[in-house]
């Protein structure tokens, strides 16, 4: 996707500097961070109100935009490694003009 990726490294929250697991630096160079709960879902952090630009408002939709776009690949990833696990293989994957991905899978037995 375009991102610097970091792993084991701080990024800027709302309530100062954040430890976090993975961290994706934006093209504006603000970072979006996830943090591994107990269960193995990842939590974002990033200070989206830190933000310091002439349209700030623009700015933070942008950024949001982008934290969206991480979510949704990390998703398809997700669902892709558990299908292949559970013996299934992808049989088309698409993207409707929404942004929804649609996925399908099959599996013989």
């Amino acid at each position: 996707m375009g991102y610097k990726v970091e792993e084991n490294t701080t990024v800027q929250g709302s309530h100062g500097c954040h430890t976090v697991d993975i961290a994706a630096t934006t093209k504006q160079g603000f970072g979006i961070g996830f943090v591994r709960n107990p269960d193995g879902v990842y939590d974002m952090v990033a200070d989206w109100w830190g933000v310091k630009s002439r349209n700030q408002a623009k700015m933070v939709e942008t950024l949001r935009i982008q934290a969206g776009s991480i979510q949704k690949e990390y998703a398809k990833k997700m669902v892709l490694e558990q299908t292949a696990k559970d013996g299934f293989e992808v049989v088309s994957q698409t993207e409707d003009t929404n942004g929804a991905v649609r996925i399908v899978v099959r599996r013989w037995v």
